[in-house]
């Protein structure tokens, strides 16, 4: 189309139109896509916190409810002897329990100036004191009719940091459990 055409084509247009173009209010629409948005958002929250309701309750994410104390064979015991207390618990029985200096040395070594460690506030000198890994050998025993979770003989590591002004142990972080159904 050239312009003539164009030009043509644009004056045979009712001026009613043109004015209403020209003096259309596209603040509803920002107004309808906000609304929309926060629709999305709401949605987005609600289907995270179904997820992790979901997970917990099945047993994929599962907490270690703990007792901080000062000795940290004593917390993950705390923590161990408190997944009997979950609904889907039948029996738990810790049959070993003690700290790791070998593991503890080449986790800690393995942290030393890492982007983890540094992410978590942990100083090379933090570690070297703070820091401790206490292995478990324990027995569970699950009800399937509430958790997929096998029971079974568990080994598991677990990774504790000292709270300096309290001086007691929580647990960081854990390995996957090694769990052995004999």
């Amino acid at each position: 189309m050239n312009a003539k055409k164009f030009s043509d084509a644009m004056s045979e247009l009712d001026s009613k139109y043109v004015a209403e173009a020209l003096s259309y209010d596209k603040s509803h629409i920002s107004k309808i896509r906000s609304q929309k948005l926060g629709i999305l958002i709401a949605a987005a929250i609600a289907v995270l916190a179904l997820c992790g309701f979901a997970a917990y309750e099945l047993g994929l994410s599962d907490p270690w409810f703990q007792k901080p104390s000062a000795d940290p064979v004593q917390t993950v015991q705390s923590a161990i002897e408190g997944q009997a207390d979950k609904e889907y618990t039948l029996s738990v029985r810790v049959d070993e329990i003690k700290v790791d200096e070998s593991e503890t040395e080449r986790i800690i070594q393995m942290y030393s100036g890492s982007d983890l460690a540094k992410a978590r506030g942990w100083t090379d000198e933090y570690l070297a004191e703070h820091f401790v890994v206490v292995w478990a050998k324990y027995y569970v025993e699950y009800d399937h009719t509430k958790t997929f979770i096998d029971d079974g003989y568990t080994e598991q590591y677990f990774y504790l940091t000292q709270d300096t002004k309290s001086g007691k142990w929580t647990i960081s972080d854990n390995t996957s459990p090694n769990i052995r159904t004999e």
